[in-house]
C-alpha cells in the first residue's frame, strides 16, 4: 500500500512541474511574427527604437538592416551591432505619440481656438 502511495504521489508532483514548465513558456503565432517583421522594416530606416525581449531586457538603438529571419540592431552609445531574430522581439516602441495622445492635443487646440473666438466676440459685440 505505501509503495503504490508513493509511486502516485511521485507521479502527481512530477507531472505538476511539467505543467507549470510548459504553461511558462511563451509561443508566438506566425501573424505576430509577420506583424513583428512589418513594424522592424518601416522602422528601417533610421530612427531610434526601443525593443523589449522576451527576457525581459530592454534594448535601445537604431535597425540598419533586415533579413529574413533576423535584423541588425546598433545599440545607442555602443560601437557593436547585435543581430535580433523577430521571434525574440516582444514589444517595438518608437518613441512616438501615440494615436489617442494625438487626437487629444489636436481636439484641445480646437477647443481652444473655439473658446477663444467666442471671447474675442464677446467683448466687440455692442450691448
Amino acid at each position: 500500500m505505501n509503495r503504490i502511495l508513493a509511486l502516485s504521489l511521485s507521479m502527481v508532483l512530477i507531472l505538476m512541474s511539467i505543467g507549470s514548465i510548459a504553461s511558462g513558456q511563451q509561443f508566438t503565432s506566425t501573424a505576430a511574427i509577420a506583424r513583428m517583421k512589418t513594424t522592424i522594416a518601416r522602422l528601417s530606416n533610421g530612427g531610434t527604437v526601443t525593443l523589449t525581449l522576451r527576457d525581459g531586457s530592454k534594448l535601445k538603438g537604431r535597425i540598419t538592416q533586415t533579413a529574413e529571419n533576423m535584423f541588425t540592431l546598433k545599440e545607442a552609445n555602443k560601437r557593436f551591432s547585435r543581430d535580433l531574430h523577430y521571434t525574440d522581439v516582444l514589444k517595438v516602441n518608437t518613441g512616438g505619440l501615440s494615436r489617442g495622445a494625438k487626437f487629444g492635443i489636436l481636439t484641445a487646440i480646437f477647443t481652444g481656438a473655439a473658446v477663444l473666438g467666442a471671447l474675442i466676440s464677446l467683448k466687440h459685440s455692442d450691448p
